[in-house]
C-alpha cells in the first residue's frame, strides 16, 4: 500500500463504520449458516413446502 493511502487510512475515523458493518454481516451470516446446517430434514422440508401451499393450508402456530 502506498504511503499516501496508508496515511489516509490511519487518519480517517469514518473507516471504522465499514469495518464494523463487515464484521456484523459476517457474524450474522455465520449464525444463519450454522442454523441452516443444524436444521433437521423434516423442518427443512416444511420450509421448502411453504411457497407451494395455498393460504388456507398454512397452519397458524
Amino acid at each position: 500500500m502506498s504511503r499516501f493511502a496508508s496515511e489516509f487510512f490511519e487518519q480517517s475515523p469514518v473507516l471504522l463504520y465499514p469495518l464494523l458493518s463487515l464484521a456484523l454481516f459476517f457474524i450474522v451470516f455465520l449464525v444463519v449458516l450454522l442454523y441452516v446446517l443444524r436444521m433437521k430434514a423434516p423442518e427443512a422440508d416444511r420450509y421448502a413446502r411453504i411457497p407451494l401451499e395455498e393460504e388456507s393450508e398454512v397452519p397458524h402456530e
